[in-house]
């Protein structure tokens, strides 16, 4: 097996100032996935604390035998807040195909590398998945945002139309 060297044609200075890039890149990275992992985290927890106040919402209203004008928008907030969190777990499950099939094309693309004799039809195939899942996780998470918005926007609206 052959390895690659990719300082070959570099300069000292050059290989410094690569891994420095490639460093900076890793991080940026790292950060990047970080700052994902805690939006779907806040998302979940902004809905989930949202159908926890319209159920108890509701129930203080059945309880003291309340008339309530727009209890619609009340009942909207929590079915947007459901599509969000659904929106969301959905977005978890494309972003874990999306990355299933990107280490199945990093795996071939290693191969071949080293050199080995790949299936490169297999590797497209791989590699339209992976990008597929990519925008079907983006278009999801950005659904989920918007829904979660919209649900506090209609839990913001009922409180604020029983003054």
């Amino acid at each position: 097996m052959e390895k690659i060297n990719i300082f070959e044609d570099m300069d000292k200075d050059q290989e410094i100032k690569y891994n420095s890039w490639s460093s900076h890149l890793n991080n940026t990275r790292d950060r990047t996935n970080y700052a994902t992992r805690r939006m779907d985290l806040l998302i979940i927890s902004i809905c989930g604390a949202g159908i926890y106040t319209i159920f108890e919402t509701f129930k203080a209203i059945t309880s003291e035998d309340l008339i309530i004008d727009n209890i619609s928008s009340l009942k909207v907030s929590g079915i947007v807040f459901l599509i969000a969190i659904t929106s969301n777990f959905l977005s978890q499950l494309t972003g874990f195909y999306a990355n299933n099939n990107e280490e199945k094309y990093t795996l071939i693309e290693m191969c071949s590398i080293e050199g080995k004799e790949v299936d490169v039809s297999k590797q497209q195939r791989y590699d339209q998945l992976s990008n597929w899942f990519t925008k079907a996780t983006r278009i999801l998470n950005a659904i989920s945002m918007g829904l979660m918005f919209i649900g506090l926007f209609l839990l913001a609206y009922f409180n604020y139309s029983l003054f």
